[in-house]
């Protein structure tokens, strides 16, 4: 008789055991997945996607004012692309997303740093390197092959006809044959194009 009661015993706590398992990982599971939605549409797609942000810190004066002038903040159809729809990566993909959490944490943390211990504390000392600093912006677009500005513009949704001649005539000849990316033909579309700096300035600091 003791030995049933022990053996039914062992049963119970073994049933509890496993059902005390599953409610923990249920829970883990719940607080996880709401932990990278907070992270995710407040962190990552919201305020520190937020044009707010970008222009909170004073180096950005100059860059956006000149933004400000540019079709790409206001324009005949309405539509209004902010700082994070060029700088910062974005897509579906597992292999964009974790090149955002990458760009957000070693560049946006190193513009916080310059930020932080004064390394352009006016704009003639952050005009100095805007050359340098542009040509760094333009490289990555490049390695990208401008795939941000693409999610907006595809050779596919142009409409040539409606285009100057030139502009139509080199759309479609990198169409067909893809030597160059958006960048190498439209860097002063959202910015002014910086001049190139005599030799010795503008160096890293």
């Amino acid at each position: 008789m003791e030995s049933g009661q022990m053996l039914n015993g062992g049963r119970e706590r073994g049933r509890h055991g496993r059902s005390g398992f599953w409610w923990v990982f249920a829970g883990g599971l719940f607080v996880g997945v709401i932990g990278f939605l907070g992270f995710h549409f407040l962190l990552m797609d919201g305020y520190t996607n937020s044009l707010e942000m970008c222009i909170s810190c004073h180096e950005m004066d100059g860059v956006y004012k000149e933004y400000q002038k540019s079709v790409h903040y206001k324009n005949p159809s309405g539509v209004r692309v902010t700082c994070a729809g060029c700088h910062i990566p974005h897509g579906k993909g597992v292999v964009d997303y974790t090149d955002k959490v990458l760009d957000k944490v070693i560049v946006g943390g190193r513009h916080l740093y310059h930020h932080l211990i004064g390394t352009y504390p006016d704009a003639a000392s952050f005009e100095k390197s805007r050359h340098r600093l542009a040509q760094q912006v333009w490289d990555t677009m490049r390695k990208r092959d401008s795939r941000e500005c693409r999610q907006c513009h595809t050779y596919e949704a142009m409409q040539f006809a409606d285009q100057q001649r030139s502009a139509a005539n080199k759309h479609e000849r990198m169409m067909q044959e893809g030597t160059k990316t958006c960048i190498d033909c439209h860097t002063g579309i959202a910015h002014e194009v910086p001049e190139e700096p005599a030799s010795g300035e503008g160096k890293a600091p």
